[in-house]
């Protein structure tokens, strides 16, 4: 629908016009009607209507001045002249100047149709035009910027002079921004086009840069600095509002340019960021001049291997002690860990699996509750997030849940909790170290602690938990190599040795045996 304005200094003449031509059914609807030339041009300047019919002969400002002035700013509108017999060498100045045609006066219904009709067809003509124009400029723009993040120095020069008349920017600062869509299955078919679509719709109608497409992403030269708080989150909104709730993205901008010649490096270093893609938390806009990947080492270190079973035992004791905090923090070193070694996607989510994997294993086995079946969906799901973040809140959220459900009473003291630890894991290597680790104590202040408490030192306790244990098994018929291996002595001499300290006999002369007179305890002082 085209806007009509409508310029008559004679009321009847107005309402006539307005009764006698079905303006909706020729594709035009009227937007006003008023009495001469100077308010015409006023509401031309406010309403900016494609066709205006307007009388010649008005006091005050005629229609031949009138449209003398419209036509300074606006070459496009329609002019349809009305006048009598006796104004047609006063139309025909009209006519030279641009205007569409004119109606005599008297009005007769049909003409004004036939001309309404014409002039329909050249607005139509006229706007498929522009909008062929604007599809053309926007196409060459866009070529011209993949040109120029893809020349060489020496053709850059050239290819900027030739984008320079296509942009405009409000400051001289330049950069690329990347964007990828996450591509869910459940989205639905053709989502991820539309998302793309939005994205380069919303930036053009709100005229914050010029869109592209290169390989997997939706590229955009900017017009302002995403150094600025307030234009990156006008930026992240943008992008966030366009993908709903159904699909994410991983955004990354480059250094800031000054010359569009050099709006290669800025795609460069948003490139370099999307090589870490999967380190990049989903749903934000990352700049290369920020430290956001400053946590991970992305340099694989073929030296420094992490020791996966020492994670593995760290996250099994912070499960086992139900210390959820203790469970988030170590699933974050062993991802760091492993992230320094190798950043690549597989090897983190392999080893995170594997860590996992080991950890739950040993909690099974110590825990009857626990099955390490009902957590095989989890060590599948860690492969299937394409974001570090995903993985560590899919695997906090039900690792926290179990440390919560096998965590026993949290408000016990500390030593309390490390002697019941030591009766449940007196055949592996425990160290005081891991305690104090584990309840983030300082090593020798737990350790007197642990002595003031129970009269023996961390490491006595430990060996007298363990004899206890061995001579329970012994007089269940064990075998003393299988013994001393099996309450966490490999070597059976310092076995032999730490057991007549304690019992005051050889295990082997006890095998089998009711218990001998000499005995000790495990009460605290």
């Amino acid at each position: 629908m085209y806007k009509v304005l409508v310029v008559d200094d004679e009321p009847a003449i107005r309402q006539g016009l307005l009764k006698i031509v079905d303006w909706e059914a020729l594709g035009f609807f009227v937007v006003g009607d008023v009495s001469n030339g100077r308010k015409a041009v006023a509401l031309h300047q406010e309403l900016s209507p494609e066709l205006i019919v307007i009388d010649i002969r008005m006091p005050g400002m005629d229609g031949l001045q009138a449209i003398r002035e419209i036509r300074k700013t606006d070459g496009d509108c329609q002019f349809l002249i009305l006048s009598g017999y006796a104004d047609f060498a006063y139309a025909k100045q009209a006519i030279e100047m641009n205007v569409s045609g004119y109606v005599l006066k008297p009005i007769d219904k049909k003409e004004l149709r036939e001309e309404l009709l014409r002039i329909r067809a050249k607005l139509d003509q006229l706007s498929g035009r522009a909008k062929l124009s604007e599809f053309h400029t926007d196409a060459l723009r866009e070529e011209l910027i993949l040109k120029l993040i893809a020349a060489e120095a020496a053709d850059a020069a050239e290819l900027e002079s030739e984008l320079v008349h296509l942009t405009s920017f409000a400051g001289k600062s330049k950069q690329i921004l990347l964007v990828e869509a996450e591509d869910f299955s459940n989205a639905g078919p053709g989502y991820l086009e539309s998302v793309k679509t939005r994205w380069l719709e919303a930036v053009e109608a709100e005229s914050l840069g010029y869109g592209f497409q290169t390989g997997p992403y939706i590229g955009f030269l900017l017009k302002e600095d995403l150094n600025r708080s307030d234009v990156k989150n006008e930026w992240t909104r943008l992008l966030q509002d366009a993908c709903g709730h159904k699909l994410g993205f991983t955004a990354a901008a480059g250094q800031i340019v000054c010359e569009l010649a050099d709006i290669r490096q800025s795609h460069e270093g948003a490139l370099r960021l999307l090589e870490n893609r999967f380190l990049l938390a989903e749903g934000q806009i990352h700049m290369a001049t920020e430290p956001v990947l400053s946590h991970f080492a992305t340099e694989p270190n073929r030296h420094a291997p992490p020791n996966l079973e020492a994670l593995s035992t760290k996250l099994f004791y912070m499960l086992d002690l139900g210390r959820g905090e203790g469970v988030a923090e170590t699933l974050e070193e062993a991802g760091r860990a492993i992230a320094a070694y190798d950043s690549s996607e597989t090897a983190i989510k392999t080893g995170l699996a594997q860590v996992l994997s080991v950890a739950l294993s040993n909690l099974a086995a110590l825990h009857q509750s626990v099955n390490i079946q009902d957590y095989a969906p989890l060590l599948a799901e860690i492969h299937q997030h394409s974001h570090y973040d995903r993985v560590m809140s899919a695997a906090n959220s039900q690792l926290a849940e179990l440390a919560g459900r096998l965590g026993g009473d949290g408000s016990l003291p500390v030593v309390k909790q490390v002697m019941d630890f030591i009766q449940r894991h007196y055949h592996e290597n425990l160290k005081l170290e891991t305690m104090a680790e584990m309840f983030n104590y300082n090593k020798g202040y737990l350790g007197r602690m642990f002595k003031q408490h129970t009269g023996d030192s961390f490491h006595t306790f430990l060996d007298k938990v363990r004899i206890q244990q061995a001579s329970r098994l012994l007089r269940e018929g064990h075998k003393v190599y299988e013994v001393s291996e099996l309450v966490g002595y490999p070597n059976v001499s310092y076995f032999h040795s730490k057991f007549k300290k304690y019992v005051g006999a050889s295990p082997s002369s006890i095998k089998g045996a009711p218990p001998k007179a000499k005995t000790f305890s495990l009460e605290t002082s």
